[in-house]
């Protein structure tokens, strides 16, 4: 079991000196040495054969997946292929909107706002995605850019106050989220405060001192990819 990690983007500089970038942070987050994993830049690196992928976890990414870049539009047509393949498939942040732009969904500016920090979402459906966590759980995220509009076969497994389209599932290997499961504190932190001119103007003055104050140890995003690495990929995390 060697699941491709799809690393549509590259975190801050000074998020990557404090806990790695995305690969290092997912390894982590699911207890693997980094060299479980198949690291694919699909900006950079050809794509494999997905028919003879174990697995695929899509990162996130500080490009929109509305602006249609080459690279996108032929990830996008990849994971068509790794569907009808039945490979079991994560999409993270830009992954989650991957997915919805590659099946027919629509993406672009939450009209609602920016989200970042600590967020509760509501479930609307059970998965075993979900397995052990509650009704509403706090999750760590940072977008701006959201599913506007979801795949017209996906069913839309959560929510949030600024964004109805939190979680999707489309067929039984798709799965996709717009929170970071991989993100541990002193990343989230990096990115609130990197959002603070624009978080402030959103909601007033001290909105990101007190998103920084919140900012606690979440047991979510493991419990979320050991549930994806048990239920999906068939392997303990």
């Amino acid at each position: 079991m060697r699941p491709v990690i799809l690393k549509t983007g590259t975190l801050t500089p000074e998020a990557i000196a404090a806990a790695g970038d995305f690969p290092q942070l997912f390894a982590q987050v699911m207890g693997w040495p980094l060299s479980r994993f198949h690291i694919v830049d699909p900006r950079l690196d050809p794509l494999p054969d997905p028919r003879g992928v174990d697995g695929i976890i899509i990162t996130g990414s500080h490009d929109a997946v509305h602006d249609h870049h080459p690279w996108s539009v032929r990830s996008a047509a990849w994971l068509r292929r790794a569907f009808e393949a039945k490979i079991p498939t994560l999409g993270v942040c830009y992954g989650h909107q991957l997915i919805a732009d590659a099946f027919g969904g629509e993406t672009g500016v939450n009209p609602h706002g920016l989200e970042v920090g600590l967020t509760e979402i509501e479930r609307l459906e059970d998965d075993p995605l979900f397995e052990g966590l509650g009704a509403r759980f706090e999750v760590m995220e940072t977008h701006r850019d959201a599913v506007l509009r979801p795949p017209p076969e996906a069913r839309v497994l959560a929510r949030s106050a600024q964004a109805p389209v939190q979680a999707m599932a489309l067929g039984p290997h798709f799965r996709s989220v717009q929170w970071h499961p991989e993100f541990d504190v002193e990343t989230m932190r990096i990115y609130v405060a990197r959002r603070r001119e624009a978080l402030d103007a959103q909601e007033g003055s001290g909105a990101t001192a007190a998103r920084l104050a919140a900012l606690r140890r979440l047991e979510t995003g493991r419990r979320l990819m050991a549930n994806f690495a048990a239920y999906y990929l068939g392997v303990a995390s």
